[in-house]
């Protein structure tokens, strides 16, 4: 499988300032703030569709994440060191040791996941294929799937094997309603049985 292009313009960025800024962000309610490519982003709630993804995902996994001592989250942080970038995946696992080792810090190092998942809305779809796809690869996560809502009737796509150097070697792509295997350190296979892909109007 071809690798996974990073962006042609991407170039670290962040600095000690623009993290205490994010952390001592009051964000509005029904919004997240993440530090993307060296500038603040707000990004509305998603939509109960994207939940309703969100929600299988979760609990497709949470049976093998109980067996395996491994926390699902929404809702936390994660630092992309080489970038400088604060992210919050859609959903993202992460060994509960890990929380017990981090309790006090603002993000989880990006290092310590095994797996981020992303799904397009209308304002995030440009950063989850292209953006964020750099930014985990370059973060060492092992694993980066991306339910593409956007893309005709939909598609998965599980990319794997980070270089470090913003490029993740490997990939494969199924439309929505064909399952999906996702490597090792997950492990599993994903029903996409019931995702549904963006509505356009008329």
């Amino acid at each position: 499988m071809a690798a996974a292009e990073p962006l042609a313009d991407a170039e670290p960025a962040g600095s000690d300032e623009l993290w205490k800024a994010w952390e001592t962000l009051d964000v509005p309610p029904g919004f997240r703030a993440e530090i993307i490519r060296g500038d603040i982003v707000l990004s509305p709630s998603p939509t109960n569709r994207h939940s309703h993804i969100i929600a299988q995902l979760n609990r497709q996994m949470s049976p093998l994440a109980h067996e395996q001592g491994w926390y699902l989250a929404n809702e936390l942080g994660v630092r992309i060191s080489h970038t400088g970038e604060a992210l919050i995946p859609d959903l993202m696992v992460v060994p509960e040791t890990v929380l017990d080792e981090q309790e006090e810090a603002s993000a989880i190092d990006s290092a310590d996941l095994l797996l981020a998942v992303e799904v397009t809305s209308d304002s995030s779809v440009r950063r989850d294929r292209k953006t964020k796809l750099w930014s985990y690869a370059y973060g060492m996560i092992p694993v980066y799937l991306l339910v593409d809502r956007h893309d005709g009737e939909g598609t998965v796509t599980v990319y794997s094997e980070p270089d470090g150097n913003g490029t993740y070697v490997e990939h494969q792509q199924v439309a929505f309603g064909k399952p999906i295997a996702l490597p090792d350190p997950i492990g599993i296979e994903i029903d996409t049985g019931r995702f549904t892909p963006r509505v356009r109007k008329a």
